[in-house]
């Protein structure tokens, strides 16, 4: 049978393995040290009893599977297990001792990953299930007549907790291709020159630019050059970033001015060399990212994988070729359009992932800006310590326990500073120097994240911008993210319209309003949320809104961008949803909003939307811990990712358990503020979100009110909507 996976990598150690998985509820036994410590910290902080915490935190390791990532060589090797057993084994064996050698894994035994395709069912066999390198699922039951969906798992009912009125807070969860090119008479290519695999300690160059047709092992897209005159050029900035262990001796970033006349005779050449591997036994293996720049926004990327070798490569490989090799994983990109954002970010932070290895915390950080600024630009180390998945479990664990307690102001801190401490302090410095450059205007800050788990928006500002608000990033800035894929940017649709954009768009028309609300009845197992069906019904006669009800066929109507207006069939351009929702980071695909009838909706249908290009609708997801992410089929998944891929402009939503009350009335003040009568524009999107993020008051008694930081915004920082 199909299972949900948890990534981990054969050079773990017994000891963080069996730490990792406490984190995310799974042990043998809770008086093992590690469970005990977590248990017990959770305990003091949030002063409930243990036996408490753990029925909260506890998971049934049955349900799921592992996948263990090994490295021989420059080959990928994948092993399928069962998690009681690494649970088990882990816990039996010496803490330092390798995963590699606990489960005693051997060349022959590791099985050929089984490739995902949506098309077709899944061979039942044992083996992991990847989509492009990015583990999915493992396959663990070879008994099974004919394949099963791994998106399929059974949701449970939302029951009630504690006295407050809560959207969700129940029971845990248990065609890609190349983008067409646009019409243009002179297309050209992203260009890498680079050797595949180079020695450590011996420099070597990369040369970037266009080429006249696709590169061999370079990820990319075809690119059309604008119209424009005779000699016209465009000045660009290329940024490379290759991973922690390659130094630059000539820095990250180098102009590079191009000729529309002739676009590929623009180039630029980085001087490289490569630290000796840390592992003794195999090379590094990471990937050449780049990054085309104009005016300070990222217009485009292109990448190729690398490999640091200990001695002079050779073209031999010793041994049968178990596995796959590095240099066929593929890599990530994006279209690259000449567009210049005239409302660009002042602040656009890069967080990427150079060595695509799922179970590693292993980022780069840096930032892009219009302005010119001192402070250094990277890219940096960025390392959360864990995968990013269960380093989010953890903040929504303690957010969760410690809800409705006095307790919630200093966790929430304490959170925030640790987001802050992973991120560089350049970025902190660059923010400051932003700040009077656009005084007395709010510097707005976009956050490009490889992953979609962290809320940046919480990260603590020891010296703030405005020291009458609280110190979180969200409510300083104007903050919004976006997403790139982990792998190769596909299109949906036979327009060729890349979803999502390379970076979002600025403006947004409104013509459109649909308001989905659930109206739950006793026999859907969930409870009803009053304030989310008034402030529906507000929505619908307030701003003209198109009242849909929370079926399978409006949504899909809506989905398909056929929803009834009168006489008339229309597309949304604006989509708020009121009703419970769920998550749980152990599954494939871990979010889902629950419809009237109790039925769960998962995220995969939202990436089906027939959205994007001319008309992009921003959709409010008003319900519980649907603004996370998620990794679904080696792609950015959740509401946020999978909405974008559907064509949404942008999302809003709640990153843990939001209180139905106070949730009804920020949906209200939001879309007053957001979406005002014809002909004025509405604020910005992340203006709005910043001044609810500052009414988060520690001092409020009983307790403080978590639903005013929970909101998460994807979108253009300066986002602002017009009714037409």
């Amino acid at each position: 049978m199909l299972k949900p996976v948890v990534t981990l990598d054969a050079r773990m150690t017994a000891g963080e393995v069996v730490e990792r998985l406490a984190i995310m509820g799974y042990w043998t036994d809770s008086r093992l040290p590690v469970v005990q410590g977590r248990l017990q910290d959770l305990s003091r902080k949030s002063r409930r009893d243990v036996a408490a915490i753990e029925k909260m935190l506890r998971r049934d390791p049955a349900l799921c599977g592992v996948a263990v990532r090994r490295q021989w060589d420059m080959r990928i090797l994948w092993y399928a297990r069962e998690l009681d057993e690494v649970l088990v084994k882990c816990a039996a064996s010496p803490p330092d001792m390798l995963l590699r050698d606990v489960l005693a894994l051997h060349e022959p035994d590791s099985a050929p990953p089984i490739p995902y395709n949506a098309d077709q069912p899944i061979p039942l066999r044992n083996g992991v299930v990847t989509d492009h390198g990015v583990p999915v699922a493992v396959s663990l039951d070879t008994r099974l007549a004919g394949g099963v969906d791994v998106m399929k798992h059974r949701l449970p009912g939302v029951a009630p907790r504690g006295d407050a009125m809560l959207r969700g807070g129940g029971p845990d969860l248990a065609e890609r291709g190349q983008p067409s090119a646009p019409a243009s008479a002179k297309n050209v290519w992203p260009r890498i020159d680079s050797p595949s695999v180079v020695q450590a300690l011996k420099p070597f160059t990369v040369t970037v630019g266009f080429a006249i047709s696709q590169q061999a092992g370079v990820a990319g897209h075809p690119v059309a050059l604008p119209a424009a005159k005779p000699g016209e050029v465009i000045d660009m900035a290329v940024e490379l970033s290759a991973g922690a262990s390659i130094k630059a001796t000539n820095g990250w970033s180098q102009s590079m001015r191009v000729s529309m006349d002739n676009a590929t005779a623009a180039q630029v050449t980085f001087e490289l060399i490569a630290d000796t591997p840390s592992d003794p036994q195999n090379p590094t293996l990471t990937v050449l990212e780049v990054r085309y720049v104009h005016g300070g926004t990222v217009c485009g990327t292109a990448s190729r994988p690398l490999a640091v070798a200990h001695d002079a490569p050779t073209n031999a490989q010793a041994g049968p070729p178990f596995g796959e090799a590095w240099q066929d994983i593929e890599s990530s990109a994006s279209a690259v359009t000449f567009a210049k954002d005239d409302l660009a970010p002042d602040l656009t932070i890069e967080i990427t992932k150079t060595d695509r290895n799922a179970s590693s915390g292993a980022y780069e950080c840096t930032w892009y800006s219009p302005h010119a600024l001192k402070a250094p630009k990277g890219p940096f180390a960025l390392d959360l310590g864990t995968d990013a998945k269960v380093y989010a479990k953890q903040i929504v664990d303690e957010v969760r326990i410690n809800n409705n307690s006095a307790m919630l102001g200093p966790t929430l801190e304490g959170i925030g500073q640790l987001i802050a401490h992973r991120l560089p302090s350049a970025v902190f410095a660059a923010l400051r120097e932003v700040a009077p450059k656009v005084a007395p205007s709010v510097p707005a800050v976009l956050v490009v994240s490889a992953e979609a788990y962290v809320p940046w928006e919480l990260a603590w500002m020891d010296a703030p911008l405005d020291a009458k608000r609280p110190h979180y990033l969200g409510a300083q800035t104007l903050m919004g993210r976006w997403m790139r894929d982990p792998v190769v940017t596909a299109t949906n649709g036979a327009d060729g319209v890349q979803k999502p954009a390379t970076h979002p768009s600025a403006t947004m028309d409104v013509a459109n309003l649909v308001v989905m609300a659930a109206m739950y009845k006793d026999d859907s197992g969930l409870r009803r949320l009053p304030k989310a069906e008034e402030e529906a019904e507000t929505l619908a006669t307030g701003w003209r809104g198109i009242l849909l009800p929370a079926t399978d066929d409006a949504l899909r109507r809506l989905l398909r961008a056929k929803v009834e207006k009168g006489l008339d069939v229309v597309g949304a351009d604006a989509v708020h949803f009121a009703g419970h929702g769920v998550f749980n980071p152990n599954l494939p695909e871990g979010t889902a909003l629950f419809l009237s009838n109790g039925s769960a909706i998962r995220s995969t249908s939202f990436r089906a939307a027939r959205y994007g290009g001319a008309r992009q609708p921003l959709f409010f997801l008003n319900a519980c811990m649907l603004g996370i992410g998620g990794e679904m089929l080696g792609d950015m998944g959740g509401f946020p990712g999978n909405s974008l891929r559907g064509g949404f402009g942008g999302v809003l939503g709640a990153f843990w358990e939001v209180d139905d009350a106070v949730a009804h009335d920020i949906a209200l003040e939001f879309w007053k503020r957001a979406l005002p009568p014809a002909p004025a524009r509405g604020e910005p999107v992340s203006a709005i979100l910043r001044d609810l993020r500052s009414r988060f008051d520690e001092d409020v008694d009983p307790a403080p009110v978590s639903t005013f930081l929970a909101y998460v915004y994807y979108g253009h920082p300066r986002l602002t909507l017009q009714r037409v």
